[in-house]
């Protein structure tokens, strides 16, 4: 789920429908459903409040999904890395990264209604949870490996340029 910076709207992944809800947070009420398009397993999501968009990742099939924040429509819809958790957006760059197992998917924004996949980046098994700091320009992955009989935690940090 996620608050917008006036602290007027939350909106929150409806995983036993398939929706996306968003709540008036003066009136505690749940004002308008919009539905994934042909996908399942939400996780993710980032609002974009500059250009009215909210960025949500699905696992089934793993989708990056671009809504149009004020009116509920689909702006984009692009295949990303599976079995996702975490997503960040990069406002200085117009970067999106979608961290998921064994890959974080990097998605440039050209405009509100435009977005480009540039890159899957190698990571780990079960690396799936993630922060990006933007005044240190780094994306911090964390690696459980969980299920792996090797496994080993570990922090993965990469350096956007």
């Amino acid at each position: 789920m996620v608050i917008d910076r006036a602290g007027k709207k939350l909106y929150v992944n409806l995983t036993g429908t398939d929706e996306v809800g968003v709540v008036d947070l003066n009136s505690r009420q749940l004002v308008s459903k919009w539905a994934l398009p042909d996908a399942h397993a939400a996780h993710a999501m980032v609002l974009d409040e500059h250009n009215h968009r909210l960025f949500i990742a699905t696992r089934k099939p793993a989708q990056f999904i671009v809504f149009n924040s004020d009116t509920g429509e689909v702006v984009a819809a692009l295949p990303c890395v599976g079995v996702n958790s975490d997503m960040s957006f990069d406002v200085a760059r117009k970067r999106i990264y979608v961290t998921g197992s064994e890959a974080a998917s990097v998605f440039v924004q050209r405009d509100a209604d435009h977005y480009e996949h540039i890159a899957d980046v190698p990571t780990a098994y079960r690396a799936k949870s993630s922060i990006f700091v933007p005044d240190l320009k780094r994306l911090y992955v964390a690696v459980s490996g969980k299920g792996k009989p090797d496994a080993k935690l570990e922090l993965q940090i990469y350096e956007v340029q």
